[in-house]
């Protein structure tokens, strides 16, 4: 369920910044004198958010940054602990970024922060992006991370050729 509504607001959004884009390009060569100052902003705002919201299913399907190659060569136990130290790591970045973008949000809603553009878009909002994403991330490093550690299946967890293969 959460997959479905994380799927269609990242769709969601991208489909609203390349309609902006698109209509600022015509207004550009066709009508500047209707241009907006704001457009490009907040086509920055709904690509920032997509992809802070994307984090969450990739860590979910193991398709984040990882080194592939690396760990189909190493044998199996060796690839388990590796994966347990990477999602430790992963963990706690998420945790902090999560923890500290949270602060940025209340720092910039108590001082009222707003964008430069007409709209005068109050800040916090963007800047929501990156903890809310990161706070995303956090129950599947966790369901993952308890996986490793305790449900480990060689047959399906290990990286394998498909795996190197599937990322070319």
């Amino acid at each position: 369920m959460l997959a479905r509504i994380e799927n269609w607001l990242m769709a969601l959004l991208a489909v609203l910044g390349l309609t902006l884009v698109t209509i600022e390009v015509f207004l550009r060569y066709f009508f500047p004198r209707y241009l907006t100052d704001w457009g490009m902003e907040f086509t920055i705002y709904f690509s920032v958010w997509s992809i802070f919201i994307a984090g969450a299913p990739l860590v979910r399907e193991a398709r984040h940054v990882r080194a592939d190659i690396v760990l189909h060569l190493l044998p199996v136990g060796a690839q388990r602990v590796l994966e347990i130290v990477a999602l430790l790591v992963g963990l706690a970045f998420v945790v902090t970024l999560s923890w500290y973008g949270w602060q940025m949000v209340i720092s910039s809603y108590g001082l009222g922060e707003k964008s430069e553009s007409s709209a005068r878009f109050p800040l916090y909002w963007y800047y929501m992006a990156m903890p809310f994403g990161a706070t995303l991330m956090i129950p599947p490093f966790l369901y993952r991370l308890y996986l490793y550690i305790f449900r480990f299946d060689p047959d399906t967890m290990l990286v394998t050729e498909d795996h190197v293969a599937r990322d070319k």
